[in-house]
């Protein structure tokens, strides 16, 4: 069974309200998914990168649910995410996910790699 926090204080993850709302708009779509994963792979520029699918939850997931939307990690990519904040913004370059790793160390230009 997978792990569920609620707690935003226990949370390894955080998403922002505007990430959620931008999340359901798109899980609405794929009415087979329960929820938005959130992982680290290897690669990139940097060393690791970020992944974002839709999902369902495996048995060893931590489940972190926040504005209605649950975001899924495994525990391997939670070692990595653990503090990290999940926003969407949108502005004059564009709109899209944003991650904010407080764990980073460095991040290649297109944010989407990362070292520790």
């Amino acid at each position: 069974m997978a792990e569920t926090t609620t707690n935003k204080e226990t949370a390894i993850v955080g998403l922002t309200e505007a990430a959620a709302v931008e999340v359901k708009k798109l899980l609405a779509e794929e009415p087979e998914q329960e929820g938005l994963r959130l992982e680290i792979r290897g690669g990139g520029c940097s060393g690791m990168s970020y992944g974002l699918r839709f999902d369902k939850a495996q048995e060893k997931d931590h489940v972190v649910e926040q504005h209605g939307v649950k975001v899924l990690i495994d525990p391997k990519s939670a070692i990595y995410l653990k503090g990290t904040i999940v926003d969407f913004e949108s502005g004059l370059h564009g709109k899209g996910f944003v991650i904010k790793n407080p764990q980073a160390k460095g991040n290649c230009g297109c944010g989407q790699s990362f070292s520790v």
